[in-house]
């Protein structure tokens, strides 16, 4: 089945970066690869993600890029992933890709 017509749940801007993701990287192994951050507190283990809500207009992972292919270590360490409405993006960053 071609990736356009694969179900995909979220809203049209979510499942049109996820669709247009795909077709370049297998997503699956993307995620794999580079698995959101996780921290143990007590005996639970807790994800680093905020997942979207409307009232904060965003979403947000820690992503362990310790399996980047890059020559700069600094590249390789946690990475914060954040996507949503520019109003609330821009001001939390220091650098854009």
């Amino acid at each position: 089945m071609k990736l356009i017509h694969r179900h995909c749940k979220g809203d049209a801007s979510e499942t049109g970066l996820v669709q247009f993701a795909h077709a370049i990287y297998d997503l699956d192994e993307t995620r794999n690869k580079f698995p959101t951050h996780t921290y143990m507190k007590g005996d639970k283990n807790i994800e680093c993600a905020i997942p979207f809500s409307s009232d904060i207009k965003f979403n947000l992972f820690i992503r362990d890029m310790a399996n980047y292919d890059s020559n700069n270590d600094l590249d390789k360490g946690l990475w914060v992933i954040i996507k949503g409405a520019p109003e609330r993006i821009i001001g939390r960053c220091t650098r854009f890709l």
